[in-house]
Order: C-alpha cells, then sequence, then structure tokens
C-alpha cells in the first residue's frame, strides 16, 4: 500500500553555517505544523549524516520572529535531553523566511499510523505491547524532566501535546518521543481550526490544558494513560463525536467507553490513577508512572517487547502470534476487572452499557512491510489547527 505525501520542498538546500548545510530528499509526511523530509547534513570535511528535517510552515511576518524564538528555545531544551525513547535532536537553520529543524531520522512509523493500520483491520493489541510502548513512552517524558543544560541546571521539559502521532516505532524495535514543547509553536504557526482537528487535538489533552491552562507533569501523564487506554480500547471519542463536544468532554475528563475488555486489576489502577481529572490525584510526573507499569510488567512476567515489535513491523498479520500474558514463576494469576468496572475520570455520567464495535476482536498483530513502512507514514496529514 503506497500513501504519496503531497508535499514539495520550497528549498534544496538550507545552511547551517560556515561549510554546513542541509540537503533536502523526499518527503516522509505532512503534519499540523510542518512537513518533514528526509534530509542530509554536510560538513566542510566530508563528514555527512541522514537526518529528518523539518520544514515549518511559513507565518506570517509579524509572528515570524516569535515564532522562531518558540521553536528555537524547544529545540535547544530538547537536544539536551539524552535518553532512547526520546528523538534526539540536532541543529536549526533558516532558509526563505523558513525554520528547519534537523533530528533523529527514526526509520518506521507513527504509533497513531500503526494503530488507524491495525483499527482498519480488526486487530487489537496484546496488552503485552501496550504496555510496553506506554512504559517507554514514559520513561522518554521522565529523561526529559530530568534533563539539565550545559550548566548543570534542571530543565524540567514537559511534553505539552502528546499524542500517538508524538509517538515513533522504529523498525528495530525501538519507541520514541518526539516534538516536545511545540505546542506554543502550533497556536502561532496556524490559523485555521477545524472541528475535526480539534476534535483529534481534545482526543490528547487533559482537562485542565483543554480549560487553557499550561502544560505540566501531570498533564504529560494523563497524556500517557490516554495512549494506554487507546491502545487497548480504543480512541477517547467516538466518530459522532464533533469539535465542540470533543472539547467539552476533554475539559470534564470524559472517555467514552468503545469496547469491552478485561484487564488486571494492577493496570486498572494506573489507568485510573493517570487519567483522574484532578491533577493532584495522578502520578506526580512520567517517572512515578513508569516505575508503576515497570512493575506491573514484572509481575506479568512480560518479557522484552522490542522482539515482538520489531517482529510486528516486518510481517505479516497471520505471521505473528500475539504473546502470552502470564504471571512471573510463583506469582498467582492477576485478578481481572473489566473495562466496563473501570471509573476513569467522569465517565461515570455516560451510558453504562458498554458495547464492542463491529469487526473489533483480537486477531494477532502483524503488517506487511510495505504497508507499515511506508515512508509517508512517520507524520499523517491533518488540518491545520
Amino acid at each position: 500500500m503506497s500513501h504519496a505525501v503531497q508535499a514539495h520542498a520550497p528549498f534544496s538546500h538550507v545552511p547551517l553555517g560556515p561549510g554546513r548545510w542541509i540537503t533536502l530528499g523526499p518527503p516522509l509526511g505532512r503534519g499540523s505544523l510542518a512537513t518533514v523530509f528526509r534530509g542530509r547534513t554536510e560538513g566542510p570535511y566530508g563528514v555527512s549524516h541522514a537526518v529528518a528535517a523539518k520544514v515549518f510552515d511559513a507565518v506570517a511576518s509579524d509572528d515570524r520572529d516569535l515564532a522562531f524564538h518558540v521553536i528555537r528555545r524547544a529545540t535547544t531544551r530538547a537536544a539536551m535531553v539524552r535518553h532512547p525513547n526520546v528523538a534526539q535532536m540536532f541543529d536549526l537553520g533558516v532558509e526563505c523566511g523558513q525554520t528547519v529543524r534537523t533530528g533523529e531520522l527514526v526509520e518506521g512509523i507513527t504509533l497513531s499510523a500503526l494503530m488507524d493500520k491495525l483499527r482498519s483491520a480488526g486487530v487489537r493489541v496484546s496488552l503485552d505491547l501496550a504496555v510496553f510502548i506506554a512504559l517507554e513512552v514514559a520513561e522518554g517524558l521522565a529523561a526529559a524532566r530530568r534533563a539539565v543544560d550545559q550548566d548543570g541546571y534542571a530543565l524540567q521539559v514537559v511534553h505539552g501535546d502528546l499524542s500517538m502521532r508524538d509517538v515513533l516505532l522504529s523498525i528495530a524495535g525501538e519507541v520514541k518521543v518526539t516534538d516536545f514543547e511545540l505546542a506554543e509553536a502550533r497556536q502561532i504557526s496556524t490559523d485555521v481550526r477545524s472541528l475535526r482537528s480539534v476534535a483529534r487535538r481534545c482526543a490528547s489533552m487533559s482537562p485542565e490544558v483543554a480549560c487553557g491552562e499550561g502544560a505540566t507533569a501531570e498533564s504529560d501523564v494523563f497524556s500517557v494513560g490516554l495512549i494506554l487506554h487507546e491502545m487497548l480500547v480504543g480512541p477517547r471519542f467516538s466518530p459522532r463525536v464533533d469539535g465542540r463536544e470533543a472539547l467539552g468532554m476533554a475539559r470534564d475528563g470524559i472517555l467514552e467507553m468503545t469496547g469491552m475488555r478485561s484487564f488486571p486489576d494492577e493496570l486498572s489502577a494506573i489507568m485510573v490513577r493517570a487519567m483522574a481529572v484532578d491533577p493532584r490525584d495522578r502520578y506526580a510526573d512520567a517517572g512515578q508512572m513508569a516505575f508503576e507499569l515497570r512493575r506491573l510488567s514484572l509481575g506479568l512476567g512480560v518479557g522484552d517487547e522490542r522482539l515482538f515489535l520489531r517482529e510486528l513491523l516486518s510481517k505479516d498479520v497471520e505471521e505473528i502470534t500475539v504473546p502470552r500474558t502470564q504471571p512471573a514463576p510463583g506469582r498467582a494469576p492477576p485478578s481481572r476487572r473489566s473495562e466496563s468496572e473501570l471509573r476513569l475520570s467522569r465517565r461515570d455520567d455516560l451510558p453504562a452499557a458498554a458495547r464492542t464495535e463491529p469487526g473489533d476482536t483480537d486477531r494477532p498483530l502483524g503488517f506487511a512491510a510495505d504497508d507499515l513502512l511506508d515512508e509517508s507514514d512517520l507524520l499523517e496529514d491533518e488540518a491545520p489547527w
């Protein structure tokens, strides 16, 4: 399956300083804020590196300096984060009034694109893999929170706009978080706000952020909880919910009941705490949530899911067997609660009956490599917001 990205480089080379430049290659995808190209940095002595070159959309001249300042600050702070679960940031350049940022080139697919493919095929994510991905995301956020600058001062980086689109899955089985602290740049750089795009953004927002408050470590925790919930249960909002309804539900912390599934009590407790409406009732930061997810993984006997993720990104559906979720040796099987018994946020105000959507099965995971590794899936098309 091929998805051509309708994007063209506005220029082919971007200077980075004396004797250094970026050469833009084919587009990898188009997002609400920028277009990502496969790029190559070159220096005066012939040293070259493959990179992901993000070309930010042009903004009005009155906002250009502010937009660059926001992007530069976010990039400078993110470049201080060194962790296997964070996509590394490298450099900035400016050409024709547009900012270009280089970062680690992750060969693979976004979690959002993977979930879309799985849903279209009627495939559900195994508990093992969902917990592993959520744990890796939480570890990346925790590392950003602990990052220090060159003088040793704590940066306390938060993501602020985390969604499945910001989670990259590499063909090596890695999970990497990208695009830290770009929410303000998105607001400056775009002025078209469709109901569809509002609904998509609200699907990953904590109640306080949806109400206009600044992002915090607790709001990042809420977003990780939402990602875990969506992988195991389904999207936060059904397709019937428009942008206005989604914004209201996001402000109230409501999650629609889109499916029925049984979870260990420990996992249910983690999701309930992560997605509490009041930030004071959540984990204080993603590091605390990662600790609980790690303990859950050990208790369930979950192995290194990088191997399975790597297989998932390289084989066909029918060739993959979902890994068993079994207790560790000497442990009793975990007690289980159905998804309908979870009281997540304020959704007890919703109808009590939950139903399984047509085609919502427990088939094995997997996709042909030529489907999964299409480069256009690195960033999905979306209406600007």
